[in-house]
């Protein structure tokens, strides 16, 4: 195990995994802010005026329900987007908007300040819709010309969101939106 890989395992044992973390949904409401580890198969979206920011959506399958992902990186914790991305026009729309463009800087901007700040834009009524719209927008043109990447994530969640939500070919029974801690690529026999 690498030294980086022995950090991501620490913090795992720090924070709940989606399945624990999603246990009693929707009887209880779930605690925001916080942390949550998954596996998700998860595609990235560059290509936004900010180049801070990459989008990440994916869908996690669990037994009793299904969790869509809206992942907002920063600077720090991801690889910049590919700079020729171009979003499709729903997800355009979704950016005028200016108060959910005004979530998305705050998510892109990493400094821990950001976080209460973020919260609190996520909070305004219509917020969190637009942003799981721009992401239902992203990933089916995505699911339309290519493969989810296997990953396990770590991540922040600052909000999330009612099902359902269609995302692509899967109905999400609830969107949660935050910001990547880490991104993992599983081994693809490609790999081996």
């Amino acid at each position: 195990m690498t030294g980086h890989d022995a950090a991501i395992e620490a913090v795992k044992q720090q924070i709940p995994s989606v399945e624990q973390l999603c246990a009693r949904w929707p009887e209880m409401m779930l605690p925001v802010p916080g942390a949550v580890h998954a596996n998700v198969d998860l595609y990235q979206t560059g290509g936004f005026e900010d180049p801070r920011l990459v989008l990440y959506t994916g869908v996690s399958r669990l037994p009793s329900l299904t969790v869509g992902w809206c992942l907002f990186g920063a600077a720090r914790n991801v690889q910049p987007g590919k700079d020729k991305d171009t979003l499709p026009s729903g997800a355009r729309e979704v950016l005028n908007d200016t108060t959910a463009v005004r979530a998305l800087q705050l998510l892109a901007v990493d400094h821990p300040e950001t976080d209460e700040a973020a919260i609190e834009a996520l909070a305004v009524p219509g917020v969190t819709g637009a942003l799981v719209a721009l992401a239902s927008a992203v990933h089916q043109q995505h699911e339309s010309r290519s493969v989810p990447l296997g990953c396990e994530i770590g991540t922040a969640i600052y909000a999330y969101h009612h099902g359902p939500v269609r995302l692509g070919t899967h109905t999400a029974d609830v969107m949660l939106i935050g910001s990547p801690i880490w991104i993992a690529k599983a081994e693809t026999k490609e790999d081996q």
